[in-house]
């Protein structure tokens, strides 16, 4: 996914994300999105946007990981804090030639 062109379907997900602030909200959420790792959480979030199709149950045994931890408002934190760890403006200066 680029954030340049996002697929529409996701689009409006991250922006959501975004103004959510679960995932923070500074330069390392935008180079984090664009990573595998954001994928499930991604899907999660649309999945959690997404109504249900009529006739459809809702399981809730077969939530993924990434679902499971957006209802842990610790492991948010904590992710939200690795993001900035790893994707944050110091660790792009010193990547930088």
């Amino acid at each position: 996914m680029s954030l340049s062109s996002p697929s529409s379907d996701n689009a409006q997900t991250v922006i959501d994300m975004f103004e959510l602030g679960w995932f923070g909200q500074g330069p390392a959420f935008w180079r984090w999105i664009e990573t595998d790792a954001a994928r499930p959480y991604i899907t999660a979030c649309a999945a959690l946007r997404r109504a249900p199709q009529p006739g459809e149950l809702v399981d809730g045994f077969a939530e993924s990981a990434a679902t499971k931890a957006i209802d842990d408002p610790a492991h948010l934190t904590a992710l939200a804090a690795a993001i900035e760890a790893e994707y944050g403006d110091h660790n792009a200066m010193n990547s930088r030639p």
